[in-house]
């Protein structure tokens, strides 16, 4: 059976009865269907009690929790899997330049393909976008290559929303369509934080994005590969069908959020672009937008072990 996230936008509790999972809120008690979930994402003030945390953790679904505005806070995860061998791989292949400066380049790669992509479906011919090259002798020259990257994305996106000059503001976002962006994006920050701890790897060592003390860089490489697909193709698609209002969003000193009713309406089309599959030959199946992150996650694992060369993500359907 195919597993979903599964997004809570109302305040209230996580419990265990009778080997259940159940959510409580302030007007009802529903079951959670473990069977049809591989994680949860807190969106409201939501705790969990102990009966919880054991069956989430014998389950092996990580709970990530957000703050009310969509910023990323923390994460309950079963990692109790011996995994010294991949993380000291992991670490070596950060510490030693040409490695990382390898991982770092395809990386970067992939975040072109999908920028490239998702603009051609749209009717865009991304000519600058296609035209930078994204090799460099250093992580920090590949870096400065992806902020080229999203300076034309962000304008080809523009373009194509029907807003002239559109401009990236966040921390916070200035208007609808930045609130927008900013809140999809937060929850592709903990979808890549799920995807890297189930492949086992060490979230907080990244290869493109250095090591730092306030985020774990590893979820930040995999949530740029992907968020053309689920988060600017989520908003472009949203707006497309008229769906937010300007009850949807409130205002405070300068910045723009989503109400409790927009969070809802862009996590249900989020969701929607997450289930969608579309069918990959070597396997003879059909895979989600979802896995596609799993996935990539479980090829740079393989390379971190030299069991495969990694390889910058490209989607392969039209």
């Amino acid at each position: 059976m195919v597993r979903y996230p599964l997004f809570i936008t109302q305040h209230g509790k996580l419990e265990r009865e009778r080997g259940a999972l159940f959510f409580v809120g302030d007007l009802a008690k529903r079951a959670i269907p473990l069977a049809q979930i591989n994680e949860i994402h807190c969106l409201a003030r939501v705790s969990l009690t102990s009966g919880a945390i054991d069956l989430l953790s014998e389950k092996g679904i990580p709970v990530h929790f957000y703050t009310v505005t969509g910023d990323y806070k923390g994460s309950s995860i079963n990692d109790a899997s011996p995994r010294g061998r991949l993380h000291l791989a992991q670490a070596e292949h950060y510490l030693d330049p040409e490695k990382r400066l390898h991982l770092a380049g395809e990386i970067v790669k992939g975040i072109q393909n999908t920028m490239a992509f998702t603009l051609s479906r749209w009717g865009v011919n991304p000519v600058k976008l296609n035209s930078v090259n994204v090799d460099g002798n250093s992580v920090e020259e590949v870096m400065g290559k992806e902020a080229e990257l999203w300076t034309h994305y962000y304008r080809y996106f523009g373009e194509a929303i029907g807003v002239e000059n559109f401009r990236r503001t966040r921390r916070p976002p200035e208007d609808e369509v930045n609130a927008l962006i900013s809140y999809a994006s937060a929850i592709t920050y903990g979808l890549a934080f799920s995807s890297s701890v189930k492949a086992g790897l060490d979230p907080s060592i990244g290869f493109l994005h250095s090591v730092n003390d306030r985020r774990h860089s590893l979820p930040l490489d995999l949530a740029d590969i992907f968020k053309p697909l689920y988060v600017f193709s989520t908003v472009k698609t949203a707006l497309d069908r008229g769906l937010f209002s300007g009850r949807d969003f409130s205002k405070k000193k300068g910045a723009v959020y989503l109400s409790r009713e927009g969070k809802r309406k862009l996590l249900s089309a989020l969701t929607e672009t997450l289930r969608r599959t579309v069918y990959y030959k070597p396997w003879k199946r059909s895979m989600s937008y979802r896995f596609m992150m799993d996935y990539e996650a479980r090829r740079l694992k393989r390379h971190l072990l030299g069991k495969g060369e990694y390889r910058a993500f490209r989607p392969w359907w039209k």
